[in-house]
């Protein structure tokens, strides 16, 4: 049987800043990066990190697989934790068996492909997951590239999207950029010698090997999905005699550049866009490259996405940097409390808060949030079963838009939600304006960030209903 991708999906939020508004913002004092100031960045809010992201792309990309896969692979350079189990975080989300083996995979932002490398060579099924959510230092060309977004691949074997022909890995310790721990931002260097030493010499090394595995040409190839800068494309395809048409869309005017999750998310796009027979190859790149070819196959992708859906654009770019916590903005003496998080209470209701299930009563098929030992309808005793909420459409009943309350992005909208079988829940709301909610609206439930506790480090995490 072929061994390849079964299901794959992207997630990129919804929020968008036009590279226009920071260039107005910063263009007096860096006046280079007017060339850089076309189209738009995707922009994680506040309550988004690598793991919300990485389980929205996890989600889609299960939405249509009955049976959890074996193991969850995660891929970041901004993991939100170094001293916890972050893939552990999306497959309780995600309310996956405890038997599903899970694994962080981080230092390289080729790290994603270096993983869909490893489970081609292991034939490994499995859901691959990559993320990031890099953030750059204010005024720099990093600011300008960079976006958020998730991508997330299922892989096996059985009726493939796309079948992995041949894989190749080459490690090369060429420091193009790098991020100490400890520090929030990238450093980067000179972009020609980078190009000149990596792109031109490593990358087409280990696109030679793939070649030979495979027993082609780099001319029967349909699409090249290269992580990194226009020029950087440019370079490779020419090196090695690629027509520039075949170079794949970076998505840099609409997107960014999404770190360790750019190859995937490339790659979703690709795969969609390609007919059967198609040959794709993706290259990852960083202190090395890994390189992987796949050949499109006749089956159809089952589910389909649209970057531009709940699409919102920030004018502000002082409110960007606000959601971005990289300026101290005043919101009162109501931003100050002291958010500790009772970790032993959350460990017991863990399900409850990370999985979002709820109990749905046997005797008479009340729905309730949280599952309790007496059902708030008929009365019956230890009669409900656990019944998870979070793929649910819920119905906006009541609502408050607060701008007294403190939240990172006012105002605090929150309100009452019903879901189907009577459950009703109050609740915080994600990626709405003021003025957007609508009592009657429909919404879905997001994973995100419910709170910060600024004292010890640590976030917690919560469901949220957004745009249906």
């Amino acid at each position: 049987m072929s061994y390849g991708i079964l299901n794959l999906a992207p997630y990129v939020p919804p929020m968008r800043l036009e590279r226009g508004e920071i260039y107005g913002a910063v263009g007096w004092a860096v006046p280079s990066l007017k060339g850089l100031a076309t189209g738009e960045r995707a922009v994680a809010n506040w309550d988004e990190d690598a793991i919300t992201m990485g389980f929205e792309a996890a989600r889609r990309c299960l939405s249509s697989n009955q049976q959890p896969p074996s193991r969850v692979t995660f891929a970041s350079t901004t993991f939100p934790f170094a001293d916890r189990s972050n893939s552990g975080i999306i497959c309780s989300a995600l309310n996956m068996p405890s038997s599903v083996r899970n694994e962080d995979v981080f230092g390289s932002r080729r790290a994603a492909v270096s993983a869909l490398v490893r489970h081609f060579e292991t034939k490994a099924d499995g859901l691959l997951v990559a993320s990031d959510c890099r953030d750059a230092k204010p005024g720099s060309a990093q600011e300008m590239s960079y976006g958020h977004a998730a991508a997330a691949v299922l892989l096996g074997q059985g009726r493939v999207k796309a079948e992995i022909i041949a894989a190749s890995s080459i490690h090369d310790d060429l420091v193009d950029q790098y991020r100490s721990r400890g520090n929030r931002f990238d450093y980067a260097l000179e972009e020609r010698w980078v190009r000149e030493e990596g792109w031109l010499k490593t990358v087409p090394q280990a696109i030679d090997d793939v070649m030979k595995a495979a027993t082609i040409s780099t001319e029967n190839l349909d699409k090249v999905i290269v992580h990194g800068s226009s020029g950087a494309s440019r370079s490779v395809a020419k090196k090695l005699g690629i027509s520039p048409e075949k170079i794949a869309n970076n998505l840099y005017s609409s997107v960014g550049d999404a770190g360790t999750a750019h190859p995937l998310l490339m790659l979703a796009e690709a795969v969609k866009h390609s007919k059967e027979a198609d040959l794709i190859l993706v290259v990852g790149f960083g202190q090395g490259a890994d390189v992987v070819l796949l050949k499109r196959t006749k089956e159809k992708l089952t589910n389909d996405w649209d970057f531009e859906l709940n699409r919102r654009v920030v004018k502000n770019y002082t409110q960007f940097l606000s959601l971005r916590d990289m300026i101290a903005i005043d919101f009162g003496l109501r931003a100050e409390r002291d958010n500790r998080t009772a970790l032993s209470a959350f460990y017991r209701k863990n399900k409850e808060i990370t999985g979002m299930l709820g109990g749905r009563c046997t005797k008479c098929n009340t729905l309730q949030f949280p599952k309790s030992l007496i059902c708030v309808k008929c009365g019956a005793s230890h009669s409900q079963e656990f019944e998870s909420l979070a793929n649910m459409v819920g119905r906006v009943k009541s609502f408050t838009e607060d701008w007294l309350a403190y939240t990172p992005s006012p105002p605090y909208i929150y309100g009452n939600v019903e879901f189907e079988g009577e459950a009703n829940i109050m609740l915080e709301f994600a990626d709405f304006g003021p003025g957007q909610v609508k009592v009657g609206d429909n919404v879905r439930l997001v994973f995100r960030i419910k709170d910060f506790d600024d004292k010890r480090d640590f976030r917690r995490y919560f469901w949220k209903p957004a745009p249906s």
